[in-house]
């Protein structure tokens, strides 16, 4: 991108408001914001990845805004509607950050491109492609020591942070930061007689105007009304009379000019009584706008209690970014803080915009009562840190407040003490506890350490959270504590099941993005045995759904695994009783299995036996590698499954609506009925096109082999958005 003597290191953060009115607001909130970032990963760590600002090396001088503009397009394109890329407005330099290592001596540029107001345009995801994120919650976990953002884009995000609170406190700065820019403001006028340069193919053509009549029918175009109001007066010949309701005589017309030298500046006194009542304004308005904060700042637990009851949320944030769990903390109201644990079920790891937690304010404030309770909390992580890396302990020693001998002697004591456990299961029903190093900030990356598989093993399972009818992979940073804790909040954002019947557990499955040309390279027996209790899991529930003679097949396989081999004497015909059954044949098949099954599953489990790759000597997991090689030609193996309703015609005016599992896999999109297991579609990636409905409860699928096409209808629509190159992976809580 030019003279390569000339290049410049730039970074480059494009932002987005979520909604126009957020621009003229003086009170800045990083909420209003969207940012793209881009998600890279890390060296020598196959799985983790952080995210990271764009980043290009452009040529300087007059050259420079147009070429960062052209690099965001570019960047863009994958993941916009019809490949247009995302255009920025203008190109503004914040700041220059130095550079470390290798680059010491030298400099990066920070520019700032504003974009477009968050419409209800989709963007597609494409890997290795940047991705708006909301910059509030990019703040809340930032800082130069997180693992998940690049040193020198945590220390970029902060600034910028900071800017756009400084410009939003100036009048009609974020105004014109987002405003269309000059280019764009007289191409988009119909009457431009000026030339205008297009971009695209035809670079070199100039564009010379419009005539008359293209001017009145693109005005035309331009101010079609949306809706048309009728004014019920109009025509109605009503008596009206065209008088003066007020006059109001400027006192000083005609004196001239007033005499400045006569102007008085108000007294500071005065000045300072007038700023006290803006503060009280103000205060005020916090009392009005956050009444579950004000009554924790106080202590008044009668108020809190009945706040709670009315469903207002312990972790809304304040004009200040502080929850009411801080200011109890940190003015040291007991019961207050108690009672958000307890009745409010507020997570004791609760961070506010400076990254400070509740064991932070409490310690601060030497409240030796309130840090007991928080480090009896079992989410509680005792190890956390702040923006500036201290611990509560260091906190607590540099502020020396109240009781902070106490208090710093509880907080060393619990640096002692185990760790909280969790129950991971197995598909098998057996379970490993894992520690809590960090209580409810425990990551899924470091569950998976404490499950003490082998770094090759680990690479093929995750961790998922499961309770009798919904089930969801975690990603590597999510923290699944918090999901347990939120689990009713999720079941009534995602099904309409009552949370009363559903008990969320923890399970070490299967990754479902595992390629199944790696799975059929392992050879690790305790890799193979918890694939082949998922797999066995599944099939016995009728997810997998097959043909009766590979049903058979698999049923032989696990009495060869359960039992060993066929002898005449021991499995006679009756062997093969109702409770058997149940541990070998899908649940969908035991309601009405053909008299004959059970004799072809005997004959089958017969011959098994003596043929010759199977003996007494054979090892288990070589016959649950067996099985699980059955297993892989069975469309739905490794699926994740959700639920929806797909709607045909049932009659030529009227609709049946059928209830469905969406099975989505590396290898496709499959549909079964939701009473029966039967499979509906089955349709592999390349031979359909999904796309996202305008409603948030649908998405439509487009079979390109019968040119039929269908809409599913799921409140788990969310989840479904791509992870693998385009196609329906299983990505949860993106």
């Amino acid at each position: 991108m030019g003279n390569p003597a000339n290049l410049e290191d730039a970074y480059v953060a494009v932002i987005r408001p979520k909604n126009a009115a957020s621009l003229n607001s003086r009170e800045y909130r990083a909420k209003s914001y969207e940012i793209l970032l881009l998600e890279v990963p890390i060296e020598g760590q196959k799985k983790k990845r952080k995210k990271v600002l764009l980043e290009a090396a452009v040529q300087g001088g007059s050259e420079l805004s147009q070429g960062i503009l052209d690099y965001v397009i570019e960047s863009t394109k994958p993941i916009s509607p019809g490949n247009q890329g995302i255009r920025g407005k203008r190109v503004v330099l914040m700041k220059k950050f130095p550079l470390d290592g290798e680059k010491a001596g030298r400099e990066a540029s920070l520019f700032i491109v504003p974009s477009v107001v968050k419409d209800n345009t989709k963007y597609a995801y494409s890997p290795g492609c940047p991705v708006f994120y909301c910059f509030q919650d990019i703040m809340r976990v930032c800082s130069e020591s997180s693992s998940h953002f690049a040193t020198l884009t945590a220390r970029m995000l902060i600034a910028l942070d900071k800017w756009l609170d400084e410009r939003h406190a100036q009048s009609h700065f974020i105004p014109a930061l987002f405003r269309p820019s000059p280019l764009e403001r007289i191409k988009s006028n119909v009457t431009n007689p000026a030339y205008a340069t297009d971009p695209g193919p035809t670079d070199s053509a100039l564009h010379m105007g419009y005539t008359a009549l293209e001017i009145k029918s693109k005005m035309v175009a331009l101010e079609t009304a949306d809706t048309c109001i009728y004014n019920p007066l109009f025509g109605s010949d009503l008596q009206y009379t065209n008088r003066v309701d007020k006059v109001v005589i400027n006192p000083y017309f005609g004196l001239g000019a007033p005499d400045y030298s006569k102007i008085q500046i108000p007294k500071q006194e005065k000045w300072r009584r007038s700023m006290s009542s803006v503060m009280e304004d103000k205060e005020r308005q916090w009392v009005d706008d956050f009444p579950l904060h004000r009554s924790a700042c106080e202590g008044d637990s009668e108020l809190l209690s009945r706040l709670l009851d009315d469903n207002f949320s312990v972790n809304q944030l304040d004009s200040d970014h502080w929850a009411p769990i801080h200011y109890a903390c940190w003015y040291g109201k007991v019961e207050a803080t108690r009672m958000l644990l307890d009745k409010g079920k507020c997570n004791p790891n609760l961070l506010n915009g400076q990254l400070s937690s509740p064991l932070h304010f409490a310690a601060g404030g030497g409240h030796a009562e309130i840090v007991q309770i928080l480090l009896q909390h079992p989410e509680i992580d005792r190890h956390i840190s702040d923006q500036q890396g201290r611990s509560p302990l260091n906190i607590c020693e540099e502020s020396k407040q109240n009781e902070w001998e106490e208090t710093a002697k509880l907080l060393k004591e619990s640096l002692n003490k185990p760790y909280e456990k969790v129950r991971i299961y197995r598909m098998d029903g057996s379970y490993r506890s894992v520690e809590l190093r960090h209580g409810g900030n425990t990551t899924v990356q470091q569950i998976m350490e404490g499950v003490r598989l082998s770094p090759e093993t680990q690479q093929y399972f995750t961790i998922w959270i499961c309770s009798e009818n919904l089930s969801l992979q975690l990603k590597p940073y999510h923290k699944p504590l918090q999901h347990v804790r939120d689990w009713p909040e999720i079941l009534a954002e995602l099904t309409n099941l009552d949370p009363q019947r559903e008990t969320p557990q923890l399970f070490l499955r299967r990754d479902v993005r595992l390629p199944l040309e790696v799975e059929k390279k392992i050879e690790d027996p305790l890799a193979i045995l918890i694939l082949f209790d998922e797999a066995r899991y599944h099939l016995l529930k009728g997810y997998y759904t097959s043909p009766d003679a590979k049903l058979i097949t698999l049923a032989s396989l696990l009495l060869q695994i359960v039992y060993g081999n066929y002898e005449s004497k021991k499995h006679k015909q009756g062997f093969l009783n109702e409770e058997n059954l149940k541990s070998i044949v899908p649940i969908t098949k035991l309601k009405n299995k053909a008299p004959h099954w059970t004799n072809r599953i005997l004959h089958e489990y017969k011959n098994l036996s003596a043929s010759e790759g199977v003996s007494k000597e054979t090892h288990h997991h070589h016959l649950q590698r067996m099985f699980l090689q059955n297993c892989w030609e069975i469309p739905t193996y490794g699926a994740a499954f959700f639920t929806g309703q797909v709607f045909t015609k049932a009659t030529s005016s009227s609709h049946k609506v059928i209830r469905v599992y969406v099975g989505v896999n590396v290898k496709g999109l499959h549909l079964l009925n939701m009473e029966t297991k039967t499979l509906l579609i089955s349709l592999k990636y390349g031979c359909f096109m999904w796309q996202l409905g305008d409603a948030d409860t649908c998405f439509q699928i487009h079979s390109l082999e019968n040119k039929m096409s269908f809409i599913v209808h799921t409140k788990q629509k969310k989840m479904r958005q791509s992870s693998n190159g385009g196609k329906l992976t299983n990505t949860v809580f993106v």
